[in-house]
């Protein structure tokens, strides 16, 4: 497995596509026109459209690939959390429905701490949020040492704190 932050417009058009369809992420439609945008006037799938998307340290997207196969993608940014330094949020990690159930989500989890913690080096701590009905997510971020920070009325938010 492997994450790439350099950015196909294929990449956006599938990642359109799965955003479109996911009953979960149809609340992002400023992320669906932006996506749009990115590729509206693209002709040529193959195009380099990472300059148009990538905004670090802010912002970042990483394609998910296994096997030089696109299997889905990770939507990270970062911000000041409580005044003890900068957070990196996971906002969406996705792998498309024909790949799920081979445990893509937890390697790249795995990858994706590391490689967060690389790239920002200032980050204390990666959270991600979750449904409570994602069981699967849910285990899979405590069996990796997240630990719940909050519950809301939609789902749990968990922290994964940088070794001191």
């Amino acid at each position: 497995m492997e994450l790439r932050t350099k950015i196909h417009a294929e990449e956006v058009a599938r990642m359109l596509e799965y955003w479109i369809k996911e009953p979960a992420l149809q609340k992002h439609e400023e992320h669906c026109e932006w996506l749009e945008d990115t590729i509206f006037h693209v002709k040529d799938p193959m195009t380099d459209v990472t300059s148009k998307l990538q905004l670090p340290p802010d912002y970042l997207f990483y394609m998910i690939y296994v096997s030089n196969k696109h299997v889905g993608f990770v939507e990270a940014f970062s911000r000041p959390f409580d005044f003890h330094g900068l957070s990196i949020d996971i906002t969406s990690i996705c792998i498309f429905k024909e790949f799920r159930g081979k445990g893509y989500v937890r390697q790249a989890l795995q990858m994706l701490i590391a490689q967060l913690f690389d790239t920002f080096s200032n980050a204390r701590h990666i959270s991600c949020q979750t449904s409570l009905d994602n069981k699967a997510m849910v285990k899979h971020l405590r069996e990796l040492g997240f630990v719940v920070k909050e519950t809301t009325k939609i789902g749990e938010i968990f922290l994964f704190e940088r070794e001191k």
